[in-house]
Formats: C-alpha cells, sequence, structure tokens
C-alpha cells in the first residue's frame, strides 16, 4: 500500500470559521463594527447579510464579502466609493485562507471623511480585527461516490474506505447491495482503480460527484 492510501492530500483540506467573531475599532469618529460568520453557501451568505442590514437598519454602510469556495465569492460596498470596502473585506479573508465565510464591517460615519485610502485601511482593518478573534477549523473536501457490490465484496470495500480515509454514507441491502461511500476527493480515483483491481471489475460504478 503506497503512503498516499493513508493520507489526506493537502489539497483536500481547507480551512473555515469554527464560530462567529465580533470586533469594533474606531476610525477619526467613525466606528466600524466588523463581523465573521460561517456561511456554507452563498444563500446562507446572504441570508446572514440580510439579518446585519436589519440590525444596524440606521448605519451609514453595511459593506461585505463573502467566500464560499474558488469559483464562489461577492463583495458589495454598499455605496461607499467603488472598491474602497467590499474587497479589501475579500483580501483580509482571501489571505487568511478562509471558506465558507462571510465578513459584514458596519459603518456608523463620525463626521470626517477618510479618502479613498483611509477607507480601504479602515475596512480591511475592521475585517482583520475580527479575524484576530476568531477560532478557525478545517474541512475536507470530498467527492461521494455510489456503487453496486456483491454481498461477498462488502468486507472489501469496507476494509479499503479504511485505508483510503473514506467513509460509508449508506447501504440499501436488496439483490446486490448499494452502498454510497464519501472520499477525499485527492484520493477518488486511485481508490477506484483499486477497487477495480481487487475486484476484478465485478463491482458497479453508478454515480460520482
Amino acid at each position: 500500500m503506497s503512503d498516499k492510501a493513508d493520507k489526506i492530500g493537502s489539497a483536500d483540506r481547507y480551512k473555515v470559521p469554527s464560530g462567529e467573531a465580533s470586533a469594533k475599532i474606531t476610525v477619526k469618529g467613525s466606528k466600524f463594527i466588523s463581523h465573521i460568520f460561517p456561511a456554507e453557501s452563498k444563500e446562507e451568505a446572504e441570508t446572514k447579510y440580510a439579518q446585519i442590514k436589519r440590525r444596524y437598519h440606521d448605519a451609514t454602510h453595511n459593506c461585505f464579502a463573502y467566500r464560499i469556495d474558488e469559483h464562489t465569492f461577492r463583495y458589495s460596498d454598499d455605496g461607499e466609493p467603488s472598491g474602497t470596502a467590499g474587497k479589501p473585506i475579500l483580501q483580509v479573508l482571501d489571505s487568511a485562507g478562509l471558506f465558507e465565510v462571510l465578513c459584514v464591517v458596519t459603518r456608523y460615519f463620525g463626521g470626517t471623511k477618510l479618502g479613498t485610502g483611509g477607507l480601504i485601511r479602515a475596512y480591511g482593518d475592521a475585517a482583520k480585527e475580527a479575524l484576530n478573534q476568531l477560532k478557525i477549523g478545517e474541512k475536507i473536501r470530498t467527492t461521494i461516490i455510489a456503487l453496486f457490490v456483491d454481498y461477498n465484496q462488502e468486507n472489501l470495500i469496507f476494509r479499503l474506505l479504511h485505508q483510503w480515509s473514506g467513509k460509508l454514507v449508506n447501504s440499501e441491502y436488496g439483490e446486490k447491495i448499494k452502498v454510497r461511500i464519501e472520499l477525499p476527493q485527492s484520493t477518488a480515483q486511485l481508490f477506484l482503480k483499486k477497487l477495480e483491481d481487487l475486484s476484478a471489475g465485478r463491482i458497479q460504478i453508478l454515480t460520482e460527484n
């Protein structure tokens, strides 16, 4: 068995918030209140943002950024000059390597304009302050595979899952056993190749997501 078979690849691991965090800073009279939330989807992120907007309905601005995965992200300046609020917040999240995360920075204007550079620093610093309070966890990128197996092959599936850091999602028992398994993305193809070799191609792969 290769070393790779019993390890989860570093490419499968990613950092996420383990909870919520908040912070407050004041810059030239303006108050900045920052919140970071876990958000597993864009719908969850936008729902939580809407809740913050209702909570701070009297604020001058409620700017935000979220990053769900490599391809799913969004940010908003909420009326601040373009590029001075949402983007700096997103850059803080990305610099920390966080996914499935939303950060909202609420501003109460204090009477003194900060200028473009001042706004970028203020929103970035507010996001960093909340980040400093945040507990960070880890998740594993996985894929779900469905298989049809004979009853005498069930133990083979369990043995290989243990060796390849996978787990059984569920089983349905009929003429054959339909099993759904979950594996780290980086090992899924290697697992299937090993399974095909050991079963002499008798296991039917139904789906791979």
